[in-house]
Order: C-alpha cells, then structure tokens, then sequence
C-alpha cells in the first residue's frame, strides 16, 4: 500500500473504518470512549471489543515491574566507577585481568600514526617534548574509550581537508591496532603549513 493508493480494503471495517485506528485507539487504553461514529456502528464495537481482549496480555505485560537481576547494578556502577578512577590510564578488562596503558603510550602512538601520514610534515606534543617543540597532542582517556586532538604541520598545496580525514583514519587505527582502545574521536588542528 502506498500513500497514494490509501488504505488496503482488507484493512477497513465493513463500515469503512480503517483498522489501524481502532488498534491504535485500543493501545492508547481508549476502547471504550467512541466517537459519535463509534456510538452507532456495530462493526466498530465488535472490532473494539475484539481488540481489546487480544490487547490485553500485551497490557499485563506493560503492567509488570521490572527489575535488574541481583548484583546486575552494583557491577555497572563499580565498572564506571573503576573506569573513572584512573584518568591518566586506559584499562582493558578481561577475565584473565586488567591492563592499564598510559595516556602517554597512546600519545606516542597518535603521533607517530599522524607523522606517517604523506603530507603530514610535523605532529608535536608537548606532553611528550621539551616545552620549545611546538604544538600540543593531547587526550582523554576513560576506561577503552580515548578521544584525542592532535596539532601538525602539513605540506604546502595539500587538500588539507582530506589530510586532516587521512589523518584521523590512521590515528584512530593505529591506536586501535597497538592498543586494542577504541578512538571515540580524533580532531586534527592544522596548524601551520610548510613549504
């Protein structure tokens, strides 16, 4: 059925009314306020009343408080909360233990992705070089999410547009690849360009 074909004949009541209105009427918990139509037509309160019996387990089941299993909750929040406790560290969890990777190992890793993109002439960081060298790498890290931004020089007549996009890619791989964290984001500042 498409709009411009209206509805399916299969789909109206003998009276003409479609039937997905009434379904809808049913959900809304409303089947038995009819409209002035509704008041006269016995097709549409036998459609009502049927689908309202039928609407009923759905209803029960809506009705039902649900809870967390036991513990479920406690093990999300000491999880954020582990995730939260060591701002200077990713941390992998598995069975067999936890890893911590320093803010620092991923700042290496963005730059060196960065200084191997073509057309990338300089990726600095000031956390990593003595405080003369340039322009800053710096991060985020929270359990295995890192976002990152990353200062450079590029070649002189380069899409820079696409550098930066190039840019991005390799980064967010390469720390993915070394690291096994997840890039949530990579922002590329280009700072100079050079001839």
């Amino acid at each position: 059925m498409s709009i411009q074909d209206g509805p399916d004949p299969g789909e109206l009541l003998r009276c003409g009314r479609h039937a997905d209105a009434l379904l809808d009427q049913v959900a809304a918990g409303q089947a038995g306020q009819y409209d002035a139509h509704q008041s006269d037509c016995v097709h549409c309160q036998a459609a009502l009343a049927e689908y309202e019996r039928l609407w009923a387990p759905m209803r029960q089941l809506a009705a039902q408080k649900i809870a967390a299993p036991e513990g479920r909750i406690d093990r999300i929040m000491q999880r954020l909360r582990g995730a939260l406790s060591e701002p200077d560290y990713a941390l992998l969890t598995d069975p067999a233990g936890t890893t911590r990777i320093a803010a620092r190992v991923i700042l290496v890793t963005a730059r060196h992705g960065a200084q191997a993109v073509p057309g990338v002439r300089v990726a600095l960081s000031r956390a990593l070089d003595p405080p003369s060298s340039g322009a800053p790498v710096s991060i985020g890290v929270v359990g295995e999410s890192v976002a990152i931004e990353i200062t450079l020089a590029a070649d002189y007549g380069r899409d820079l547009a696409l550098l930066a996009e190039h840019v991005r890619t390799v980064v967010a791989d390469r720390i993915h690849r070394t690291t096994g964290l997840h890039a949530a984001t990579v922002t590329v500042i280009i700072d100079d360009v050079l001839t």
